[in-house]
């Protein structure tokens, strides 16, 4: 990893990582969106459909539900880390046959940045 993305994962040591929530299920089995899913699908409805995915996704890494990930954070402030962000990579790609650099990952503005990423990975723009 380049020392700007050291640095920029440094700026701030106060982030408060969530608590680990079990109060609901745990999104342990995540299913991907179809290839079939996504062509038919407008594209507001294909950004809804990756948004959720997404979602799902970051929260298993983290160990939170669906429901208790805050999308509006970053993804290394919800605590994807280095390790994390790798598991996350890889998952991305065995499910969708693509996924951003671990860089982009670790770098994304919030949950729906990432799901921006996978659809113009996609090559449905994003």
């Amino acid at each position: 990893m380049d020392q700007a993305v050291l640095d920029w994962l440094n700026t701030d040591p106060d982030w408060d990582l969530p608590e680990t929530v079990t109060d609901g299920p745990l999104a342990a089995d995540v299913t991907a969106p179809s290839a079939a899913a996504l062509a038919s699908a407008s594209q507001a409805e294909r950004e809804e459909i990756m948004f959720e995915y997404a979602r799902a996704e970051v929260a298993r890494s983290v160990g939170l539900t669906p429901a208790a990930l805050d999308t509006e954070r970053t993804l290394v402030s919800v605590g994807v880390g280095s390790m994390l962000g790798c598991e996350l990579q890889y998952r991305l790609r065995d499910a969708l046959g693509v996924a951003p650099e671990l860089k982009e990952i670790l770098m994304a503005k919030d949950t729906h940045a990432l799901a921006g990423m996978l659809l113009a990975l996609l090559g449905y723009g994003g």
